[in-house]
Parts: C-alpha cells; sequence; structure tokens
C-alpha cells in the first residue's frame, strides 16, 4: 500500500475536503484525487461519499482511517530511528499552532531553525484555537504551539503582554484617552475569540479593568485588526511584540502606558514525548534561545505600512 496514497487520504478525511488539503499542503488536486483512487482500486472499496461540500468517510473509510494513522506514525518513527544514526538533523518536523500570529510569530521562529538546520523539512499547520486538543487532530504532529493559559504537559517558551494602540490620524480627531474611563467615549476594533468578543482586560498594580469598547469593525484575525488601527479606524488591543515596528515608524501610538494585560503565556506541546528524535531535540533547543535575552532574529519581519492615509492631517503628508 502506497504510504504517500494513505499521507493524502488522513488530509483529505480530517479536512473532509479535496480543495481544502489541496489548499493547506501545496498539492495539486489532480495528485490528490489520483491517490484516492489508487487507494479506492486498492481496496475494492469507496472511501468517501459526498455530503454538500464535503467528502465524508465511508464505514469503510473510517476503519481505514484508523489504520492509516498507525502506519503512518510507525514509517515516520522508523525513518526516525534510521535518521538518528547519521550525525547530520534531518527528517520532517511538523508544528501545528493556533494561527493568531502566524508570519509574526511562528514563520519567524521556523526560519531562525532553519537557519541553522537546513536539511530538516518543515510542515507548519495552523489550527483554530478551539481545535487546539483535540487528539485525534494532532497524531501526525511532533509538536503543537499555542497561546493559552499552560498545561501540565507543556512548557512556557515565552510571555507577552496586550496594550492598546491607535494611529496618529485617529487621535488627532479622537484626541488622546488619559485613563479607562475615557475609552467609553473611542472607537474600538474588536478581536473576536471562538468564545466571543475580547475584552481589553486592563491592569495597572492592584486596580483591573475589563472593557468592551464600541465598534463597528469586528474580526477574528489580529492581522486586519493591525490593519484597521494603521488604517486610523479606531483603537486596537494587542501584543507589544506584534505593533514594535510599527510604533518604531510612527504608524501606531502606545496608548495608557502604564495599563497592559496580564501576562499570556506562549506554550509548546510535544505531542510524543516517547518518541524523540535529534531533530525535535533541535527544534526545541533553538525555541529556548529564540526566546532568550540577546537574541537577535535576522530573518525578514512583517508589518503593516502605512504608504497612504487619507486620514493623515495633510501638514504631515507633505513633510
Amino acid at each position: 500500500m502506497n504510504t504517500e496514497a494513505l499521507a493524502s487520504f488522513v488530509k483529505i478525511a480530517e479536512l473532509r475536503s479535496l480543495s481544502a488539503a489541496a489548499k493547506l499542503y501545496g498539492l495539486p488536486k489532480s495528485t490528490l484525487s489520483l491517490r484516492i483512487r489508487q487507494l479506492e482500486t486498492d481496496l475494492s472499496v469507496a472511501l468517501f461519499q459526498r455530503s454538500g461540500r464535503n467528502l465524508l468517510l465511508t464505514e469503510a473509510g473510517l476503519t481505514l482511517l484508523r489504520h492509516a494513522r498507525k502506519i503512518l506514525q510507525n514509517c515516520d518513527a522508523a525513518r526516525a530511528a534510521v535518521t538518528e544514526l547519521s550525525t547530520d538533523v534531518t527528517g520532517t518536523l511538523r508544528i501545528g499552532a493556533t494561527g493568531e500570529f502566524g508570519t509574526a510569530f511562528y514563520a519567524q521562529m521556523l526560519i531562525a531553525f532553519r537557519e541553522l538546520y537546513p536539511k530538516v523539512d518543515i510542515e507548519l499547520t495552523f489550527f483554530s484555537p478551539h481545535m487546539l486538543y483535540a487528539a485525534d487532530s494532532f497524531d501526525m504532529l511532533d509538536a503543537v504551539i499555542s497561546w493559552d493559559e499552560g498545561r501540565e504537559d507543556t512548557e512556557t517558551l515565552s510571555t507577552a503582554t496586550f496594550s492598546l494602540f491607535a494611529s496618529r490620524s485617529y487621535l488627532a480627531r479622537a484626541g488622546m484617552p488619559d485613563s479607562p474611563a475615557n475609552l467609553a467615549d473611542h472607537q474600538g476594533i474588536v478581536y473576536r475569540t471562538p468564545a466571543g468578543l475580547q475584552h481589553w482586560r486592563l491592569q495597572k498594580g492592584m486596580a483591573q479593568e475589563s472593557i468592551l469598547p464600541r465598534s463597528n469593525l469586528i474580526a477574528n484575525d489580529y492581522w486586519t485588526v493591525k490593519y484597521f488601527a494603521v488604517a486610523g479606524e479606531g483603537i486596537a488591543y494587542l501584543p507589544r511584540f506584534f505593533t514594535a515596528i510599527e510604533c518604531e515608524r510612527g504608524h501606531l501610538v502606545p496608548l495608557l502606558a502604564d495599563w497592559e494585560s496580564a501576562e499570556k503565556p506562549v506554550s509548546i506541546r510535544i505531542t510524543r514525548p516517547h518518541a524523540a528524535s535529534r531533530r525535535m531535540a533541535a527544534f526545541m533547543d533553538v525555541c529556548r534561545r529564540y526566546f532568550s535575552p540577546g537574541f537577535v532574529f535576522t530573518g525578514p519581519r512583517y508589518y503593516v505600512e502605512a504608504i497612504h492615509d487619507p486620514n493623515r492631517p495633510e501638514e504631515e503628508r507633505q513633510s
């Protein structure tokens, strides 16, 4: 039985869509379709049945999925065991992550790893936070990184704090808030979590505030929230590291400097600690060094550039 066909079958089964699997894993739909047909011909069964836009597993498909995951895990374990005999760090590293700050966080960390270990192949898969600990979704992953409250089986890599930010053009129109009480007079750009709208949770010493601002812009993507803030649409609640470049370039201004959120941990969980590999040990070493004091990232960084802002005062555009 062809392992590439089995791997393609698992990808399609998990996403319930040929198109979604092709897009997520960068494979031609025709290739995936051919592999499924080969499997069905080899086994003389139908593995999927269509329901609207989704592909649902038949009874035979459900049975194969259970065995396919075990087969692929055993193949990975055999490959890892042979690879460990080599002095080079090679093989495939499969990382799952929540998708809040993909390019500004996970991609940068993986580039730092690739600079040291170019022979390791990387597969990075983003998940919605509410799917994070669905065990059957992570059978094929080596580690999962998330922004959460931490678990006993995770290691905290770093922490981040959220603060408030707005553009100079917005502040020129609406004024600068000097206390959390003033935020009621301002327009917010609100992030939607799977559980609902995200409150702005701020603290200063022993004082704490939880604010849900008035808003006509809501998004479940932090990059979009930041874009709207740079465009002058209101105040955004974002991590400090995520707005560092925009603040350096003057596209965003930090507000209420003494008020910020509690520290939010960034955690990593090794999904198969019993099958530790040399590449996983190398990855953990790089992750720890990436967040250590004095580490300098030299790869490309992403940010929102305000090339044209129609709300910016005329004298600023001419300067």
